[in-house]
């Protein structure tokens, strides 16, 4: 497998995403992958696409890619980092987000009561 075939790999779950069953992707027990994806454009470039966190739901914990995130429906979710620390991180519909590439892994939670759905490009 080729870095570039990884690192799409890796990005695809960065962002949130078990398409199949919740224990699909589960981190050495921490917890299962429960947000979704759909993916609207991958080309040499980046990933473009849609993610959602239904309430309680979740995506993988890994480190991140630099990625330009744009609200669809605003929420707020929760990010863990493998460390220890929490931070709040609000969409607001219509809001355009840049995040640089993560240096420790961490993974995003809906600890709210409504679904988040968001715009993702990541840089590849």
């Amino acid at each position: 497998m080729e870095p570039s075939d990884r690192l799409v790999g890796a990005m695809f779950f960065a962002i949130g995403a078990a398409i199949a069953a919740p224990a699909f992707g589960q981190e050495a027990g921490k917890h299962a992958v429960t947000s979704t994806y759909k993916v609207l454009v991958d080309n040499a470039r980046v990933i473009a696409g849609e993610a959602t966190w239904a309430p309680g739901t979740q995506d993988a914990n890994v480190a991140r890619s630099a990625r330009v995130i744009r609200g669809l429906v605003g929420g707020t979710l929760s990010v863990i980092y493998a460390d220890g620390r929490t931070e709040k991180r609000t969409f607001e519909p219509g809001g355009v987000y840049y995040f640089e590439q993560d240096t420790v892994a961490n993974y995003l939670r809906n600890d709210g009561t409504s679904e988040v759905k968001v715009y993702f490009v990541i840089l590849k």
